[in-house]
């Protein structure tokens, strides 16, 4: 709970310092919100991709990713593909708003060590 309280607070500190947050912890709560809803079930909530399912399907720790905000944003938007062309993450620009994608940006950078 405290690791949890201490990630918000670090999601939201760093939302406000991009303008994202808009003053309004609820931005923050939200980006937490639509990760543990779409995101954790591959990537886990702690961002560590440490469950079966995910090391199978070969999901990225997050918490040592150095993607750019852009990159984070495009993977986002159009999702993952494999070397293959097959789908490994699915996209999300028709289910998030420009605003819900920056939130998820600030959440999936709080991941880092």
């Amino acid at each position: 709970m405290a690791r949890m309280k201490k990630r918000l607070e670090q999601v939201f500190d760093f939302g406000i310092s991009l303008g994202l947050a808009g003053g309004s912890p609820a931005c923050a709560a939200g980006g937490e919100e639509l990760f543990t809803k779409h995101c954790a079930l591959c990537h886990s909530k702690d961002g560590k991709a440490q469950s079966p399912a995910a090391r199978k399907l070969g999901v990225k720790d997050l918490s040592i990713s150095k993607l750019a905000d852009g990159e984070i944003e495009k993977q986002v938007k159009e999702g993952k593909k494999d070397d293959k062309g097959h789908q490994k993450m699915p996209p999300f620009k028709d289910k998030f708003s420009a605003d819900e994608i920056k939130s998820l940006i600030v959440v999936v950078k709080s991941f880092r060590k």
